[in-house]
């Protein structure tokens, strides 16, 4: 394993001194409201951690909040990906947690989300995580990349050798914004949108973003991604949409 992919979470009474020296000096804030936590390790205050509303049981392929079984679409259609596992449901104080972080220049929050992320969902041993990469023109305007962001965070804090695997997956070609698009027009919007590096051969790869809503955009990675010979893809998320 490449060291620098592998981005090892510090250990040790060095680490936890700087931790709480950083504490100190900067005092952590609640990601959704703004107020005051105890540690950086708690990304809400007890307040808005208390109104995050658990992902429910769903569909077991794209996690539609439902029953617990395969849903219409996924029998009609089935995903590229296997699963979609998310931290929470999109709402509340999570979706002001990621409002903040993509539209109001607040890359730090990557960090403690994906602490949190990690603490909500077990990765296996060894988890070799891709993220859902962004156009260039909305890089360049954001100044960042906030899905390649979480799967650092979410890889040091998961440990056990998790790594992220930079330059896996790039966008072909700008696509206009997902948001108030329905499942079909969705599916056409990111179709081809998307290519793989070689790296992602023989890999059971996760694919990291920020919102899971129909799946489509996920969906297409996944294509792109086994079109390169990635042995499987799995999807995880801080929220899933309803």
């Amino acid at each position: 394993m490449n060291p620098a992919l592998a981005s090892p979470r510090p250990r040790g009474p060095l680490a936890a001194f700087g931790t709480a020296l950083l504490d100190l000096l900067y005092p952590p804030r609640c990601a959704a409201c703004g107020d005051g936590v105890p540690t950086s390790a708690a990304p809400f205050c007890a307040v808005c951690a208390g109104a995050i509303d658990p992902a429910p049981p769903g569909c077991p392929r794209c996690g539609q909040p439902g029953p617990a079984e395969p849903c219409g679409a996924c029998l009609l259609h089935p995903p590229a990906f296997l699963e979609v596992r998310a931290g929470a449901l999109f709402g509340g104080p999570l979706a002001d947690a990621v409002h903040r972080l993509k539209y109001r220049d607040r890359p730090a929050l990557a960090r403690p989300l994906g602490r949190w992320l990690a603490g909500r969902l077990a990765l296996p041993p060894g988890a070799v995580l891709v993220s859902v990469p962004l156009g260039r023109e909305r890089r360049l305007a954001r100044g960042y990349d906030q899905a390649a962001l979480l799967a650092a965070a979410l890889a040091r804090a998961a440990g056990d050798g998790a790594r992220r695997l930079p330059g896996a997956l790039r966008r072909t070609r700008e696509t206009p914004p997902q948001v108030g698009r329905g499942r079909p027009e969705r599916s056409r919007n990111v179709a081809g949108a998307f290519e793989a590096a070689p790296a992602v051969r023989g890999q059971d790869l996760f694919l990291v973003d920020d919102v899971v809503t129909t799946g489509a955009t996920a969906d297409a990675c996944a294509r792109a991604l086994l079109a390169a010979g990635a042995r499987s893809v799995r999807v995880v998320a801080l929220a899933r949409a309803e």
